[in-house]
């Protein structure tokens, strides 16, 4: 089962939905509140799904640029943002500029240090690379949170670093 976390444009707090793929490829949903549904979803064309939900059909128009999603259901438009557990870490952890606070960049993944983008004394812009951490055989560019001078670096190239790691504090300007 996965875990999906749903945000109005406006960046609410993050609601939680787990989505299970069923045999049949169907889709057991569960909502925040404990309910949960079946889905049968079918995408005739990019940007439209059809769907039955308990019986009633839903036919739904969706634009997507990354995380952010434009749905349209039944005259009604809803700008949400859809993050996987990954995502949700790296947006709290200030990866893509978003969501962290303080001066410390922490590690929002287990991995390895491959590459530092900054040194100390460094002035870096919200949103700039600093560091990058290799998970998976993926490489993830993380991005200052603020606009400052980084202060200290913690950790060096080749590093294991776990979630929650501080990698870099940035003194802001």
């Amino acid at each position: 089962m996965s875990a999906y976390f749903i945000t109005n444009g406006d960046d609410e707090e993050a609601r939680c939905f787990e989505v299970e793929t069923l045999e049949d490829g169907r889709y057991k949903v569960v909502t925040p509140e404990g309910q949960e549904v079946v889905i049968d979803a079918y995408a005739p064309e990019n940007g439209r799904l059809q769907m039955l939900i308990d019986g009633a059909s839903y036919d739904v128009d969706v634009r997507a640029k990354e995380s952010e999603h434009t749905v349209q259901l039944r005259n009604e438009t809803h700008h949400v943002n859809v993050l996987n557990e990954r995502q949700k870490r790296m947006r709290v952890a200030g990866v893509g500029a978003r969501g962290a606070g303080g001066p410390d960049l922490v590690s929002p993944m287990a991995g390895k240090v491959v590459a530092l983008q900054c040194a100390e004394g460094d002035d870096v812009e919200e949103g700039q690379c600093v560091i990058i951490v290799e998970a998976m055989k993926m490489e993830n560019d993380l991005k200052a949170h603020i606009t400052g001078s980084v202060s200290t670096i913690h950790v060096s190239e080749g590093d294991a670093v776990e979630i929650g790691d501080v990698l870099v504090s940035i003194e802001q300007a």
